[in-house]
């Protein structure tokens, strides 16, 4: 059944565990991770992040994506990740997505709110939630560059703000940064847990978190025990079909194409298991 961020969200805030999102931006990790919700019976979030544009077009993907989002026996949510234009974030609510981060934290803190505002006045007419950013984010190309002498704190959402933000905008949700980073695969990033408190004690607005994949499990079990109740996931997911798929490949027989999709989708449905396991607590839908 597809739902809107906000009924996901307060469930998990309500019974103390965290939903997993997905960025899914091709069919076959769209139904990687649907399976996976679906044999475990838990709520999940999918959808397409802007930066994948090229890779699966949201005009035409996102009606399919939200057609099977309906058809799912599970509660999910069709979220827009990073969406850094109010075109392409009305392309997302046109096809179909029933929430959108309305991503504007390269502006001032003055500008972010006033356009996310605006999103969430707009959105909220139609049932649309809204997620917002305070801060940034670090990715991992800016730890490469930097050699590994990245300061990570340089990027910690300010607690003054959170609570500034969300008075300003009404958004649903705020991505907040506290130690991880986009697309980290080369490092365990540590989280600060005593940060996460005080972000927590700012709002009682829902707290998301990007960049999960490398965090060790413990740390996200506390994490979400300290008010999280949304967890973005892709790298983990993504990378997994490679090394199902150089396992799959024989030099003495050919590999056909749909033989290759079935692999890496076993795989990433695996993954995903594995999160919405270690996320949603033990909690079931129904």
């Amino acid at each position: 059944m597809l739902v809107n961020l906000s009924t996901l969200l307060d469930e998990a805030k309500k019974n103390h565990y965290a939903v997993a999102g997905f960025t899914t931006p091709t069919l076959d990790t769209c139904e990687a991770v649907l399976q996976a919700a679906q044999e475990l019976n838990a709520p999940v979030i999918i959808g397409q992040a802007q930066l994948y544009e090229n890779f699966g077009p949201i005009e035409r993907l996102g009606p399919v994506m939200a057609q099977m989002a309906r058809e799912a026996k599970v509660p999910v949510c069709l979220h827009l990740d990073h969406g850094t234009s109010i075109d392409y974030i009305m392309k997302a609510v046109k096809a179909g997505y029933t929430s959108v981060m309305a991503d504007f934290s390269d502006r001032s803190f003055e500008e972010n709110a006033e356009i996310v505002k605006m999103c969430v006045t707009f959105c909220h007419s139609i049932g649309v939630s809204v997620e917002g950013l305070v801060g940034r984010m670090p990715n991992v190309g800016m730890v490469e560059e930097a050699a590994g002498n990245l300061n990570l704190r340089e990027f910690f959402t300010d607690p003054d703000e959170v609570g500034r933000f969300i008075e300003i905008t009404g958004a649903d949700a705020l991505t907040v940064s506290f130690g991880t980073i986009h697309g980290m695969t080369v490092a365990k990033p540590v989280l600060d847990l005593e940060h996460l408190v005080r972000l927590r004690k700012a709002s009682d607005c829902a707290l998301v978190m990007h960049g999960s994949s490398g965090v060790e499990t413990e740390q996200l079990k506390k994490a979400i025990t300290y008010g999280l109740s949304k967890i973005n996931v892709y790298t983990k997911v993504s990378t997994s079909a490679q090394k199902a798929i150089q396992d799959a490949v024989c030099p003495e027989k050919p590999l056909y194409y749909h033989e290759i999709e079935a692999v890496a989708k076993s795989a990433m449905k695996e993954a995903a298991k594995e999160t919405i396991r270690l996320l949603s607590n033990g909690h079931t839908f129904g």
